[in-house]
């Protein structure tokens, strides 16, 4: 009789236990537990723009994965103040004539936030429509910093839940100054638009932290080879070299380097944390430092989502946490939004604004936004190669 009291306790503890947590909200950043999307009121339309054909159709999928979830547990949750969220899923195939007509389709259905797009240049074309019909944007995974640093047409309704690629050279600069400032610089870049904006933001940072002048600022490509780089980064004596390049140039670069005697400090991109790179540089990438993202499935925030999702057979790495990050900002907005009114309509603009002054708590921590819609605390941290290996410095 005894064990069947005990065996009723536990029980009744376990329930109360799982009631407690799903009054919670569940996995962090999710609402409270309400009954049922109530079926009186207006559904909440927010579109995923993401490549689901063609060679990046494998991101495409990762962006579905989360975001999907996500709306499953809000809905699962009660919805938006008793407003069920539908999930309008298109594919852009990664091009801009194709985003640009998935946006329209998006604006007709009176989606009332949009998450997406992957490819830099797809969310370009696509900012294009959403600006004039005032839809907001959040990208889990476009990192080009013309996409909020310049002016699109979405200028004010974009955000992402992804860092910027010039942000790497901010916090490389930062952690030359740290731990190897004295030492002459050395900045390499290949001809590519991210090498040009890594290196340009890397030598605005060192200028304004005092750090020295860089003594040789040189281009990758046919006119000069990793050889030749190599010879000239000896002659300048430097100790530090940033390198923004594609791994097929930095490795051999690097191991141009090693080759010639220089022993120099390499720091760079997250260009250089593909296994190309390591492959490329053989041994003497042992030692090289990179400004990597903080790899998504290593938050704790992210645990119970994370579990949630492997236990639905469904993979939760690449983008799919982004994305999931994505659609908490923007349902978290909009509940703010009709919180007064349940049955409002939405105003894309007013959303906007409301997701540019409020901090939310998601899978990924805590996300705030500054003026033009990027991240004010990017998840990035420092890793070094090590035996053929990146690992967290």
């Amino acid at each position: 009789m005894r064990k069947l009291v005990l065996g009723l306790v536990a029980l009744v503890a376990f329930a109360a236990t799982v009631a407690w947590f799903w009054t919670q909200g569940g996995p962090r950043g999710t609402a409270p537990m309400a009954s049922t999307p109530t079926a009186s009121l207006p559904e909440i339309v927010i579109g995923l723009g993401a490549p689901l054909s063609g060679e990046r159709a494998g991101f495409g999928e990762q962006l579905r994965i989360g975001a999907e979830f996500a709306v499953e547990v809000i809905n699962g949750n009660g919805g938006i103040e008793g407003r069920k969220v539908r999930l309008l899923v298109r594919d852009d195939a990664c091009d801009g004539d194709r985003a640009r007509a998935v946006a329209a389709e998006f604006v007709a259905a009176k989606a009332a936030g949009v998450i997406g797009h992957f490819c830099s240049a797809a969310s370009a074309a696509a900012a294009e429509v959403y600006g004039p019909a005032g839809t907001v944007m959040v990208t889990p995974a476009s990192s080009d910093p013309r996409l909020t640093q310049g002016a699109p047409a979405g200028t004010g309704l974009v955000f992402r839940t992804v860092w910027r690629d010039d942000y790497q050279g901010l916090i490389a600069a930062a952690l030359v100054k740290q731990t190897l400032a004295g030492k002459k610089i050395g900045v390499v870049r290949d001809g590519t638009l991210y090498g040009l904006q890594v290196a340009t933001t890397f030598k605005a940072a060192a200028a304004k932290l005092d750090l020295p002048v860089p003594a040789a600022d040189l281009e990758l490509g046919s006119a000069l080879a990793p050889k030749a780089a190599a010879a000239k980064l000896k002659s300048a004596g430097v100790g530090v070299v940033f390198l923004a390049a594609a791994p097929a140039a930095a490795g051999p670069l690097v191991k141009a380097l090693r080759e010639a005697g220089v022993t120099a400090s390499i720091i760079g991109p997250d260009s250089l944390a593909s296994p190309e790179f390591g492959e490329a540089a053989g041994k003497a990438a042992d030692g090289a430092i990179v400004t990597f993202a903080r790899n998504p499935l290593d938050y704790p925030t992210a645990a119970k989502a994370v579990e949630r999702l492997l236990a639905a057979r469904k993979d939760p790495s690449g983008y799919a946490l982004n994305a999931f990050a994505a659609i908490e900002v923007v349902t978290a907005a909009l509940r703010l939004e009709v919180k007064p009114d349940p049955a409002a309509a939405i105003d894309g603009k007013r959303l906007a604004a409301t997701i540019r002054v409020n901090r939310f708590s998601t899978v990924l921590g805590e996300m705030s936004f500054d003026a033009h819609g990027d991240l004010t605390k990017p998840g990035v941290v420092y890793y070094v190669w090590k035996g053929g290996k990146l690992t967290v410095m």
